[in-house]
């Protein structure tokens, strides 16, 4: 396959997972076209990306691929990438039901907080701000009480 047909299959084919592939996230790349994957239930492992999709696909931390644990296996390496999913086919994918719940990156609110609770998180934030070192303090009270003798 050519690296137009490669991008143009990446980009406009219908995902369907066969017998035996997972959906995986990645947690990011290992050296030697290796990368870290996290399966549906947790375990992590390291898988190749073959060279049809290198310099085609750009595969980053907390990107989600299709793997097949059953192809280039080896000691240390536990499966193959047969597909990098875009945002597309994750939103195709979610819309046919086909998404795995332990995937859902939408967070879940608890609880809603008050104003009151707002107000004492935003002052206890202010404490952890960035200072400046570079630059001198100029005080608020020296300057109003020289006003104020005048």
């Amino acid at each position: 396959m050519g690296r137009k047909q490669t991008t143009r299959n990446q980009l406009d084919d219908e995902i369907e997972i066969e017998q035996g592939q997972v959906y995986a996230r990645s947690l990011g790349p290992r050296g030697n076209h290796q990368h870290e994957v996290q399966f549906i239930d947790g375990s992590k492992t390291l898988v190749t990306l073959p060279p049809r999709f290198r310099n085609v696909v750009w595969l980053k931390r907390g990107h989600y691929v299709i793997v097949d644990p059953s192809v280039g296996v080896s000691e240390k390496v536990g499966g193959e990438i047969v597909h990098v999913l875009f945002p597309k086919h994750i939103k195709d994918l979610k819309t046919s039901g086909k998404w795995p719940t332990e995937f859902d990156d939408e967070p879940v609110i608890a609880t809603t907080t008050t104003t009151a609770e707002e107000e004492e998180l935003d002052s206890d934030n202010d404490d952890l701000l960035f200072v400046n070192n570079n630059r001198p303090v100029m005080s608020d009270t020296d300057s109003s009480s020289s006003e104020d003798e005048e």
